[in-house]
C-alpha cells in the first residue's frame, strides 16, 4: 500500500506560525493535532501488499485492513472531515471580521481543501490496498498449484492423532465418529464426536486437485481401539479403501499407524502400522488445542445457534436439553478466559445433546442415503450396503401423517404473535425431514405441539416466559462473548481510538440488562438496540449482535404480555 502522506498544509506548527494574536475562537489547532496524531499511527506497511510474502502474510494483512477501516481508517478519515469544517468555519467567522489578516483567512481556506483531498486520499489507497491483497493472494493461490497448506496439514494431523488418543484410553462416553473423503488417486481420513461439512472441507483442501471426490461415512458406526489399531466398525466402508488411507496418511502425514476395519459380520480387514507411543498422543492433543481460535470456536457456535433455540424452546418436553443453555453460557466464559480447547470440547457436547440420540451433527447437505455415497474401489467390490434398521419406514409413515394433521395450525401459529418461538421449531422439522432423520422430526413435534396449544391460550404463561428468557440469555451470551473478544483484540491494537472503542464495546455489554423482568424494560431494550448509535457502531465493528438479540427480545415480549 503506497503511503498517504500528510501535506505540509495540516500542519499545526505551519498555522501557528501565521496566526496573529488575535483571531476568533478556533479549535483547529487541537484538530490538527489530532489528526497529525491518527495519521501517525496507522501502521501503513501491514496493509502493503508488495511486503507481504505468503498466502498467511496476506490473509493477515486483509484481517488487518477490514479491521482498521472499522477502527483505524475510520477515525483517520472522520478527522480530517472535522479538520475541513473547523477550518471553512473559521474562514467564514475570520471575512466577517476585517481585523484578520488575509493571509490567514486564504490559509484556512487552504486547510480545508487539504484535509478533503487528503480524506479522499486515504479511501482511494484504502481501495488500492484491498485491490491488490486480492490479486497477491490470487496469485500465490494459482502458483500454489497441487501443493497443501503445511499448516493445514499440520492440524489434520495433531486433531487425527487427538482423537486417536481419546479413542485409545477408552474413557470418552461418547462415541468417536469416522468420515473419508476420497479422490482420484488418495482417500483422507477425519476422526471426531461429529462429522460433517467442516471435516469434508478439510481434508477435500488436504486432497487438491483430485476431484471429483467421494464422502464415505456411516452415521452408525463407531471407531474403538482393538487388537492395538485404531478401529472403524462399519459396513459402508468398501473393501480395500482402510489400504489407500494408511498410504495417504503415511505420504502425507507421515504418520504409519496401524488401522483395522470390522464389519457386523465378523469379516476384518487390517493394514500393518506402528503402535501409538504415548508422548506422540500427548503432544498431539496439545497441538490440536493450540490449533483452535476464538473465530472458530465462534462459528462453530454460530451454526448451531438454530439446533440452540429449538432446544431452549423444547426444554420442558425433553428435560435433558435443558442443558444446553448453561452449557452455551460456559462455553462464553471459557472463550473470554482464552481456554479455548475447553470451549471446543463442550461444543462437542453441545452437538450431541442437540441430536438427542448421540449421533453425530448433520452438518452438510448430503442425504441419509449411504449406500449412495459409497464407491466401490477397483481392486475390490464394496461390501454390501446395511440394510434399513427396521421400523424405518413406519416411522416416515406415522412423522408424514402427524405433520399432515399439524399443518394448518402451525401455518397459523407462524402468523401470529407466538411466531418467534414457534419458526425455529418448525424449521428444525423441515430440515430434519429433508436428509432423512424422521425420528428426529419426529421428537421436534413433541416440543412444536405444545407451543401451538399455548397459541390458541392466553399466552404461554410461566413456562413460555421461562423459555424466552433462556434465549435471551443464551443470545446476549453469545453477544457479550464476541463483544469482549474484539474489546481485546482493538486494545492489543494501539490505535489512537482503540481507547474509544473500547469504551463503547463495554458501554453496549453493560447496557445488556441480564435478565429483563417487565415489559418496560424489555420495550427500552428493544428500542436502545433499534436506534442506538453506538450500537450501530459497535456492529459495524465488531459484528450484527442487534438481530439475534432483537429476535429474543421480540420472542419475551410476546411472553411477558401474554
Amino acid at each position: 500500500m503506497a503511503h498517504v502522506n500528510l501535506p505540509s498544509t495540516l500542519s499545526v506548527a505551519q498555522w501557528e506560525k501565521l496566526k496573529a494574536p488575535k483571531t476568533p475562537a478556533t479549535k483547529l489547532p487541537d484538530e490538527l493535532k489530532q489528526l497529525t496524531k491518527l495519521h501517525l499511527a496507522l501502521k501503513w506497511d501491514d496493509f502493503d501488499a508488495a511486503r507481504l510474502k505468503t498466502a498467511d502474510d496476506i490473509e493477515a494483512g486483509q484481517d488487518k485492513l477490514r479491521a482498521a477501516e472499522k477502527a483505524a481508517i475510520k477515525a483517520l478519515r472522520s478527522q480530517a472531515e472535522t479538520v475541513a469544517a473547523a477550518a471553512a468555519d473559521y474562514e467564514t467567522k475570520a471575512k466577517a471580521d476585517k481585523s484578520v489578516p488575509k493571509d490567514l483567512v486564504a490559509a484556512a481556506n487552504a486547510i480545508a481543501k487539504a484535509a478533503r483531498v487528503y480524506a479522499a486520499e486515504v479511501a482511494e489507497a484504502v481501495d488500492a490496498a484491498r485491490q491488490a491483497l486480492q490479486d497477491k493472494a490470487g496469485k500465490l493461490q494459482a502458483d500454489k498449484g497441487d501443493e497443501v497448506d503445511p499448516k493445514q496439514l499440520q492440524q489434520l494431523k495433531a486433531k487425527l492423532l487427538a482423537a486417536m488418543a481419546t479413542v485409545r484410553k477408552q474413557q470418552s462416553p461418547r462415541p468417536m465418529r469416522f468420515l473419508i473423503v476420497r479422490g482420484k488417486v488418495n482417500a483422507a481420513l477425519a476422526l471426531a464426536y461429529a462429522v460433517g461439512t467442516a471435516q469434508e472441507k478439510q481434508l477435500k483442501a488436504c486432497l487438491p486437485n483430485e476431484g471429483p471426490y467421494k464422502v464415505i461415512k456411516d452415521k452408525t458406526a463407531e471407531v474403538i481401539w482393538e487388537q492395538k489399531a485404531v478401529t472403524l466398525v462399519s459396513d459402508r466402508v468398501p473393501a480395500g479403501l482402510l489400504k489407500k488411507v494408511q498410504l495417504w496418511m503415511k505420504k502425507t502425514l507421515k504418520l504409519n499407524v496401524r488401522l483395522r476395519l470390522r464389519a457386523s459380520s465378523g469379516e476384518v480387514e487390517e493394514t500393518e502400522g506402528e503402535d501409538l507411543s504415548e508422548s506422540d498422543l500427548k503432544t498431539a492433543t496439545e497441538q490440536a488445542r493450540q490449533g483452535i481460535t476464538k473465530q472458530a470456536v465462534a462459528a462453530r457456535l454460530a451454526g448451531l445457534q438454530a439446533g440452540i433455540q429449538a432446544a431452549v424452546q423444547a426444554a420442558k418436553a425433553a428435560p435433558a436439553k435443558s442443558e444446553i443453555p448453561a452449557l452455551v453460557t460456559q462455553v462464553a466464559k471459557l472463550v473470554g478466559a482464552g481456554s479455548l480447547g475447553e470451549a471446543d470440547e463442550l461444543i462437542d457436547e453441545i452437538e450431541v445433546l442437540l441430536e438427542g440420540d448421540g449421533h453425530e451433527a448433520d452438518n452438510d447437505s448430503e442425504t441419509d442415503n449411504e449406500a449412495d455415497e459409497v464407491e466401490t474401489t477397483e481392486d475390490a467390490p464394496a461390501r454390501p450396503a446395511a440394510k434399513a434398521a427396521p421400523g424405518d419406514d413406519e416411522t416416515r409413515a406415522a412423522f408424514t401423517r402427524r405433520l399432515s394433521a399439524l399443518q394448518a395450525r402451525i401455518k397459523q401459529a407462524l402468523a401470529g404473535a407466538s411466531a418467534a418461538r414457534v419458526k425455529p421449531l418448525s424449521d428444525g422439522v423441515t430440515q430434519a425431514a429433508k436428509v432423512g432423520r424422521y425420528a428426529d422430526a419426529n421428537r421436534l413435534l413433541d416440543a412444536l405441539e405444545p407451543l401451538l396449544d399455548q397459541g390458541s391460550k392466553a399466552g404461554g404463561g410461566e413456562a413460555a416466559r421461562a423459555q424466552a428468557l433462556e434465549a435471551w440469555k443464551t443470545r446476549r451470551a453469545a453477544a457479550v462473548s464476541s463483544l469482549k473478544a474484539v474489546a481485546t483484540q482493538v486494545a492489543a491494537a494501539k490505535h489512537a481510538s482503540s481507547a474509544k472503542a473500547v469504551i463503547e464495546l463495554q458501554a453496549v455489554i453493560k447496557n445488556l440488562t441480564p435478565e429483563p423482568a417487565s415489559l418496560q424494560q424489555v420495550k427500552d431494550l428493544k428500542r436502545w438496540l433499534a436506534d442506538d448509535d453506538v450500537v450501530t457502531d459497535v456492529c459495524e465493528l465488531a459484528e450484527d449482535i442487534r438481530t439475534p438479540l432483537l429476535g429474543a427480545l421480540d420472542q419475551l415480549h410476546d411472553a411477558i404480555a401474554a
